[in-house]
């Protein structure tokens, strides 16, 4: 991948040191454009560590956490699992660890920003001389200014943001309060986006030519492609779009590496025709009760609770999907109880759980380690 691509440009500063002796030198650690989204309970330490062991960048899922402690704990079992991190000898304000962590917004908002503040000191790290911070730092859903804002003050410099946005306008914003990468996001995508949002195809040469056309900035972000990308044609087409690398998350879903459940991953690679086997949808969010904002969905594979949401809706009218009466989507009888959605993640019954996908899914034949799948998204064969 040449170096004059401006995501592998961006991160050039991440280093790893090669040969032994005075033949030692240091090389650009991420050689690949691709990212690894933020996914709750689908990514962690491995898939983390092996998206970095072969070049690409990885995001760390916060999430909707709860206890810092454990996810501090769990970015330190990371760090163990990246190859040549060794704490420097000499302390550097370019010395960061390879990979980003990715916070939604307003969950940030409602738990406050101490988990954020500890992270940026570097309270991830194994090193107890040398505290390095996460190269960057990825924000969705919500008001991201006023952790932007924290970075800036309280992270090492050189720190990067990567937000992502679902219109133009949010875009442009972004580019306005400079940002470092844009992932633009389109419908396409699994897991949650926009309910108003255009496919990729046409949204991401909008956002590109709105950026370049914006007067009012001084120079324009790095621009990352997001939403049912699964293939080394769609990675070339996005290139052509004026994309410099790709957000992945269904795709790394069916690696081995990646802690989702076997059951799912097997039932992600049975679904084919992925415009019409997803769904975007809240009713997930009403029954796990994490109360999302307006104007977000999610993308899952149609299951038996989709598709009684659906008729439901199409002889009632929408909004069923409100307090106690998502959970009576549950039983074909609409009997169902919140105990029956505790059972089935006990259970992990796909038939009433969400499996987040895009609408890749279909071009994904087979599971296989992250590494192969980042080679196949370049083109090259498997070794």
């Amino acid at each position: 991948m040449a170096t004059s691509n401006k995501f592998l440009h961006t991160f050039r500063h991440l280093t790893r040191a090669t040969g032994s002796g005075t033949a030692r030198t240091l090389v650009p650690r991420v050689t690949r454009p691709i990212v690894s989204a933020p996914m709750n309970g689908w990514s962690g330490p491995n898939l983390v560590a092996a998206v970095a062991n072969h070049g690409g960048f990885p995001i760390y899922p916060i999430g909707y956490y709860t206890d810092p402690y454990n996810i501090l704990q769990e970015l330190k079992n990371t760090t163990t699992l990246i190859h040549d991190v060794d704490p420097p000898t000499t302390p550097s304000n370019t010395d960061f660890l390879p990979y980003a962590v990715g916070f939604i917004s307003f969950w940030l908002e409602r738990q406050g920003p101490e988990l954020l503040l500890a992270i940026l000191r570097g309270e991830g790290d194994t090193s107890s001389s040398h505290k390095r911070p996460p190269a960057a730092y990825w924000f969705s859903f919500g008001d991201y200014r006023p952790y932007l804002a924290l970075v800036r003050e309280h992270g090492r410099p050189g720190s990067k943001v990567i937000v992502q946005v679902n219109t133009v306008q949010e875009a442009v914003e972004a580019q306005n309060n400079k940002v470092d990468v844009i992932v633009v996001q389109g419908t396409e995508a699994g897991g949650h986006g926009a309910q108003k949002v255009s496919p990729l195809m046409t949204l991401l040469p909008e956002v590109v030519h709105a950026l370049h056309e914006n007067k009012t900035a001084s120079q324009v972000p790095v621009v990352l492609a997001a939403g049912g990308i699964s293939t080394a044609l769609q990675f070339k087409a996005v290139e052509s779009m004026g994309a410099s690398g790709v957000v992945i998350g269904t795709g790394f879903m069916l690696t081995d590496e990646s802690p989702g459940p076997q059951r799912a991953k097997d039932r992600l690679l049975k679904t084919q025709d992925g415009g019409v086997n997803t769904v975007r949808t809240r009713i997930f969010d009403d029954l796990r009760e994490f109360d999302w904002p307006e104007g977000y969905d999610g993308r899952v594979v149609r299951n038996l609770v989709t598709e009684r949401e659906a008729r439901y809706e199409q002889a009632h009218g929408p909004k069923f999907n409100k307090g106690e009466a998502a959970f009576k989507l549950l039983k074909e009888d609409h009997s169902g109880v919140k105990a029956d959605y505790v059972k089935a993640t006990a259970e992990q019954d796909y038939d009433l759980l969400p499996l987040w996908s895009g609408t890749g899914v279909g071009l994904l034949k087979k599971q296989i380690s992250a590494a192969a799948f980042m080679d196949l998204l370049l083109g090259k064969e498997q070794q």
